[in-house]
């Protein structure tokens, strides 16, 4: 039997999110969103707040003192915040993402030596360094040409690590005091089998920010550029394997929620717009009547309900799905695609049922048709996902009772 209600404690998560969401992060948000140096969007208020009500250490085990929370109670929550505002839920969400997969793979010794410090230290955030300024999608199909993809280079010295490279467009850039990063060890393989990951700490000798990006949207959150020069790292801070990163990254956006966490922050986009146009088509009166009393806007408004509806469902099922050994890979990426471009379209919708005063910046939709556009690339461009989803298509086994004679003959050409 399928069960689609929360748990209550995932119920009483969400209740503490949206509390949080309208009282402390639609507030800061307005205020951040106008502020027009990047460097200077970030507000720490909101990060300690959240540490305060339990929201910043979600996925953290709970014999560590976070929540422990899977998958679908991450999507759940991340939705909720992203109701706030989208990118300080991302600020949130990646640090989840990057402690469940930390919990997953990362030594005891590992586990024991930084799950302590990231809980007491209530504005401890977290980055995965990934894309670089010459290598983007091609890391996550990924392009196994020999040599190809990312370039940022570890060479082992001894016990430790020498870091040397650029990361670009990293969320948290800037904020985080841990980076996941992703390196290559082998210059000339290909990436299935020549890249390694490390833990390294923002005040590493020889790690700076080169750049925090001034962005359409998404602005209460930095996107950094990293330079790491020189950067050793002790071998006891390698995440995994010695070549083996290319499958903990698929792991991260497939079972470890990656995709699926990012596709329910930006719904969050899109429930807030749909909640804003349904309020606003009842209060706008035209043609001798609210909005709402006319066919075209009580249609889209209805479309755009059954659209957040679709997108929630397929997000939840993905998540349910995280990391259980009949995951269907294909759910967990295509649920972030649909929900994103869910997301656009509501927002789209919502623009033309408010008209001109959606389009003006003192009010709230502007923002939120810039915010979500930019999950249509975030954790992952939806062309690349869609073609990494294919790549996970196998042909029909004559033998299953779906198969058919006649598709098969009509593709023979007879």
């Amino acid at each position: 039997m399928v069960e689609f209600a929360p748990t209550a404690r995932q119920e009483e998560l969400r209740t503490i999110a949206r509390n949080f969401a309208i009282e402390v992060m639609i507030p800061a948000a307005e205020i951040a969103d106008r502020e027009p140096d990047p460097t200077k969007s970030f507000n720490w208020d909101v990060v300690r707040e959240a540490s305060r009500r339990g929201l910043r250490t979600l996925t953290i085990p709970k014999e560590f003192g976070g929540e422990g929370a899977d998958v679908l109670t991450a999507a759940m929550i991340g939705e909720t915040l992203a109701y706030g505002d989208l990118g300080m839920a991302v600020a949130f969400d990646q640090t989840w993402k990057i402690l469940t997969a930390l919990t997953r793979i990362a030594s005891p010794a590992q586990r024991e030596r930084w799950l302590p410090r990231i809980v007491s230290d209530d504005t401890f955030l977290m980055g995965v360094c990934s894309t670089e300024p010459t290598a983007g999608s091609e890391n996550i199909l990924p392009y196994q040409a020999p040599g190809a993809g990312m370039q940022l280079s570890a060479v082992k010295k001894g016990d430790r690590w020498v870091l040397n490279g650029t990361k670009r467009y990293i969320s948290n850039g800037g904020l985080a005091k841990l980076y996941m990063v992703r390196t290559r060890t082998d210059p000339d393989g290909p990436m299935k089998t020549s890249l390694t990951s490390f833990l390294v700490p923002a005040d590493a000798p020889g790690f700076r920010v080169a750049e925090v990006w001034d962005k359409l949207g998404q602005r209460c959150v930095q996107n950094g550029t990293l330079v790491f020069e020189n950067v050793e790292v002790p071998d006891e801070d390698r995440v995994g394997e010695i070549g083996n990163a290319s499958q903990i990254g698929t792991e991260f956006l497939l079972g470890y929620g990656s995709n699926i966490q990012a596709g329910a922050t930006v719904l969050g986009v899109a429930q807030r717009a749909y909640d804003l146009s349904k309020q606003y088509a009842f209060e706008r009166v035209q043609a001798g009547g609210p909005i709402v009393t006319h066919q075209l806007q009580k249609a889209r408004l209805a479309r755009m309900a059954m659209q957040i509806e679709a997108a929630r469902a397929y997000i939840w099922k993905a998540a349910w799905e995280a990391g259980r050994p009949d995951q269907d890979p294909m759910h967990a990426s295509l649920s972030k695609v649909f929900a994103s471009e869910v997301a656009v379209h509501v927002c789209q919708a919502a623009l033309e049922l408010w008209a001109a005063a959606g389009y003006m910046r003192k009010n709230p939709l502007e923002k939120l048709i810039r915010d979500a556009h930019s999950f249509l690339h975030s954790d992952g461009t939806n062309d690349v996902l869609t073609l990494k989803a294919g790549n996970y298509l196998v042909p029909t086994d004559p033998a299953d009772p779906v198969y058919s004679k006649r598709a098969a003959e009509a593709a023979a050409g007879r």
